[in-house]
């Protein structure tokens, strides 16, 4: 028999490897179900380190909404609102500088000519981020959420598939 290529061959070739084939049926199912939940409170985790050290790393200054840009919300979670991103100019190191949000968000409805209290980098002339929780903390907060509830659900359902399936015999 042929070896699969590719991406299934990788999958196939790890399936069949010493750890995997070591492991029960009971151990699979496990990281099956706990999988999604633990990624996302990884991810929540990383995205809050990410969060703070752009707190530690940048300074609060004033910048002037001098463009904006606006667009209905195309995913499950904004569907039917309209997402705005304000380009501000701001003042960091005597220069005038220009930079957006980066990421649009239907909080962000700030008016041209408007101002706002924004973080930006000393040293890097990329996105800021308004200093807000939505500009600062949405990420992780939401992240952190999904994966609390999905480990909530996956340690109802992984009850309810232990009792039935693995300690049937044990009443």
């Amino acid at each position: 028999m042929d070896r699969p290529r590719g991406y299934t061959g990788a999958i196939v070739a790890l399936a069949l490897s010493g750890p995997l084939r070591r492991m029960t049926w009971r151990m699979r199912l496990a990281v099956a179900i706990f999988a999604f939940p633990v990624l996302m409170l990884v991810a929540a985790t990383l995205y809050g380190v990410e969060a703070a050290v752009y707190v530690l790393r940048s300074e609060p200054v004033t910048g002037t909404v001098v463009q904006r840009y606006e667009w209905e919300g195309e995913t499950i979670f904004d569907r039917g609102a309209v997402n705005y991103e304000p380009i501000f100019t701001y003042e960091m190191g005597g220069d005038t500088r220009r930079a957006s949000v980066g990421s649009p968000h239907s909080s962000f409805d700030l008016q041209v000519g408007e101002q706002a209290t924004i973080r930006a980098i000393p040293s890097s002339r990329g996105n800021v981020r308004l200093d807000t929780w939505q500009g600062l903390w949405f990420m992780p907060v939401i992240l952190g959420l999904v994966g609390l509830i999905a480990l909530a659900v996956a340690a109802l359902f992984w009850l309810v598939i232990d009792r039935l399936f693995f300690r049937k015999d044990a009443r």
